[in-house]
């Protein structure tokens, strides 16, 4: 076969896409993960060879997670403790790679289908055929540009068309010194979700590039610490190694606010690693369309994915709004078309980068919106305003009719889809574009932290600009007017009753949050270390809180099934124009009940809701776990979504803060999965913040997310919505007041 030849395959393989069809892989390892059965198999120095690696399902996952290790060197920088050490066969080799020494893995050549060998000029000229090497390593890559977006989709399903994971790996090591770090780790992140052949958990994003979580300054200082004897202490944790750092986020060297700027007060929430890290993982997974649409892992075989943009961001908001009430701020007002013309305030730097290179830029106060960016983001609006005044949604696929039919939402998973931009329509690119102006405010070189969605929450203008996105929503949801009795109600259900018991608490209905100064990530790729350098295990400090239990009592007529929603919202909401109680009010959790004739107990711990993750493992911990075979199938299939467990609670005050806890049980509606799922799993998974792929049943609940606080309740009341048309108070739902107590 000829050089000609394989080109004309690979963009026939592209064409293809293009055209609908299914690719294959010719590589026989590809096994569902249902399918593979996990063995106790450990991979230790004697049997760390490159085809005993490839040849394992576990040693596939810890070749691809390994290279999100030590980003900023070459490939054959030594990894997962010295134990990888890869090298590309002559073929694909760079002209500076060292001779391989004897402890290496050499990776295989790349091949054809029949046979023959590809070099490293052909695979170049694949590459240019992707991009034309227009993302060139220096550049930004951004989820939110259209284009960056475009190029990866062609260079996984470029990667994935090879005829064996063993020439997919090869290639992708090889190119990645053509392409940016940040595409890099994105393309490495799509190609888990989407081989068959491997596991599905991911490390930690924080301790992948904590480059994007911690400032600069503080990483440098941290490592130099690491190797000196000021401010370390040995390290006491079994399974790390090395040495622990402790570090202030709130040090004035770290602050991206001065104490003047009462936005500064937020730095606790918005600039936590773990909850950018959240955000972006969420984008990762379920805006991940850089597979074939045909394809399991593409994330429009998430159900209802649109509706969960939508409802994802407003749970933002709102979290955001119960900080803000917190310390004494006002709510989030948005940053729409009224405000794109004027200067806006205040200004940010996230410090994020190393030593003087910051990896994105300042927004100075004052920054202003170019006016024909602001016209094109109006247009946009108006776009979409227009078509959901009319009631139908157009998409090359046809018309969407957007409408409310038993119980069930059919129009905002669409309309989801559209303002983010995740299909292409005549609606334009509001939310995506939007995020990438204002990145560009400041008028200069690089973009600043709205241009990706790793970091974009740490700016104070996310939640101005997701408020005016949410403004649309809640316009659509309105649309409908309030819920009926018949939506509200559960026939049989004679009694609900609600208490909360903390861990740390005598009393009911007392909840307690603190500052933990002892949240700590392992960081294994550190790029200012040596090869075989000890990690460093950074201490610092993160709003958490004593675990709780809800006690609900609910007394039913009849055996009987149904879901339980659990919400929190201050007891004292706003007098402000833009006070609407659906964005303060944050969904605590949802879970399905079985209810028995007569009265039942139900007894749920907070660290069981269906919103939050699990332990995420670092990239140092993960490569462990595969390398010994210490991992189980539930964790090695385990993507890592959900929001942060320690951050479950808003901070309240140091005096206690009176919220109102509000729960509602609702029947299944008769079409729902909910009567197939499989509830063991649910009820302490992440399905409410991550979803359900439809090919796994698809989400287990009809009823719209954030149902019945989706809607502006009547009067904006949300007590109205506790009492039928005759005033009478609903028996399946409850509420009672809890304080939140604060201890800095």
């Amino acid at each position: 076969m000829s050089f000609i030849d394989v080109i004309l395959i690979f963009l026939a393989l592209l064409a293809s896409e293009a055209q609908g069809k299914v690719i294959r892989s010719h590589d026989h390892q590809h096994q569902f993960r249902s399918e593979f059965s996990l063995s106790s198999e450990s991979f230790e120095s004697s049997n760390l060879s490159y085809p005993h690696l490839s040849s394992s399902k576990y040693g596939r996952h810890l070749l691809l997670v390994s290279l999100l290790e030590e980003l900023h060197q070459p490939f054959w920088f030594p990894r997962s403790d010295g134990a990888l050490k890869l090298f590309l066969p002559p073929s694909l080799a760079p002209a500076d790679q060292p001779p391989p020494p004897p402890t290496s893995q050499v990776l295989r050549e790349v091949e054809t289908a029949d046979g023959k060998i590809v070099s490293r000029d052909e695979v170049v000229f694949m590459m240019n055929v992707i991009d034309d090497f227009k993302i060139l390593p220096g550049e930004k890559f951004s989820r939110f540009k259209q284009y960056h977006m475009e190029v990866v989709k062609r260079f996984v399903n470029m990667l994935t068309s090879q005829v064996s994971f063993d020439s997919l790996f090869s290639i992708l090591v090889m190119l990645k010194e053509f392409i940016p770090i940040d595409m890099f780790v994105d393309a490495v992140y799509s190609l888990i979700q989407r081989r068959k052949d491997v596991g599905f958990i991911v490390p930690s994003a924080v301790s992948v590039q904590p480059e994007d979580y911690f400032p600069g300054e503080l990483l440098e200082s941290s490592f130099d610490n690491a190797n000196s004897s000021h401010r370390v202490r040995r390290q006491s944790i079994p399974w790390a190694r090395g040495r622990q750092v402790e570090v202030d986020l709130n040090d004035p060297r770290y602050k991206t606010m001065p104490d003047s700027e009462p936005e500064s007060k937020l730095w606790y929430f918005r600039e936590n690693p773990n909850v950018n890290a959240n955000h972006y993982h969420w984008h990762q997974v379920l805006s991940n369309d850089e597979v074939t649409q045909y394809d399991n892992s593409h994330s429009s075989k998430l159900d209802r994915r649109g509706e969960m943009f939508y409802f994802m961001h407003r749970q933002l908001l709102c979290r955001e709004n119960l900080e803000r009430l917190s310390v004494g701020l006002k709510i989030v007002e948005p940053y729409g078309p009224e405000q794109w013309y004027e200067k806006f305030y205040p200004g940010y730097d996230s410090k994020l980068g190393f030593g003087s290179v910051k990896k994105y830029a300042a927004r100075p106060d004052g920054a202003e919106m170019f006016h024909s960016d602001a016209r094109k983001l109006k247009m946009y609006e108006d776009l979409i305003r227009a078509d959901v005044k009319w009631g139908y949604l157009v998409l090359k696929e046809g018309y969407v009719k957007l409408e409310y039919v038993g119980g069930v939402d059919r129009g905002i998973s669409t309309l989801g889809d559209v303002v983010e931009s995740y299909v292409r329509s005549k609606y334009g690119d509001l939310h995506n574009s939007g995020h990438s102006i204002i990145s560009d405010l400041h008028k200069g070189k690089g973009d600043g932290v709205m241009g990706t969605p790793n970091v974009a929450v740490r700016d104070p203008i996310f939640g101005r600009f997701h408020k005016y996105i949410d403004d649309l929503f809640l316009e659509y949801k309105n649309m409908f007017g309030p819920y009926t009795d018949q939506d509200l109600g559960f026939p049989g259900v004679q009694s609900f009753s609600l208490t909360v018991m903390s861990s740390s608490a005598s009393q009911p209905n007392y909840l307690y949050t603190h500052m933990n100064r002892d949240a700590s990530v392992q960081l294994s790729s550190l790029d200012l270390g040596k090869a075989g350098s000890s990690s460093v295990l950074i201490h610092y400090t993160s709003l958490d809180h004593a675990p709780f239990t809800y006690s609900l009592k609910v007394h039913s007529t009849w055996n009987s099934r149904g879901i339980i929603r659990i919400f929190l919202m201050p007891s004292k909401i706003p007098s402000s124009f833009h006070a609407d109680v659906t964005q303060l009010v944050v969904e605590l959790d949802r879970f399905h009940v079985e209810l028995a004739q007569g009265q039942n107990t139900i007894r749920r711990k907070s660290e069981d809701s269906s919103f939050l993750a699990k332990k995420r493992s670092s990239l140092y911990e993960l490569q462990k776990m595969l390398r010994r075979g210490d991992i189980t199938q539930d964790q090695f299939n385990w993507g890592g979504c959900g929001w942060p467990t320690e951050m479950l609670l808003p901070r309240g005050q140091e005096g206690g803060m009176e919220f109102d806890l509000f729960a509602v049980v609702s029947p299944l509606l008769q079409d729902d999965n909910a009567h197939l799922a499989d509830w063991n799993t649910h009820n302490t998974g992440t399905w409410s913040w991550c979803g359900v792929r439809t090919d796994q049943g698809g989400m287990p609940d009809s009823r719209p997310m954030g149902f019945p606080l989706d809607r502006s309740p009547p009067n904006g009341d949300w007590r109205n919505l506790m009492k039928e048309d005759n005033g009478q108070l609903r028996s399946n739902m409850a509420s009672v007041k809890v304080s939140i107590v604060h201890s800095p």
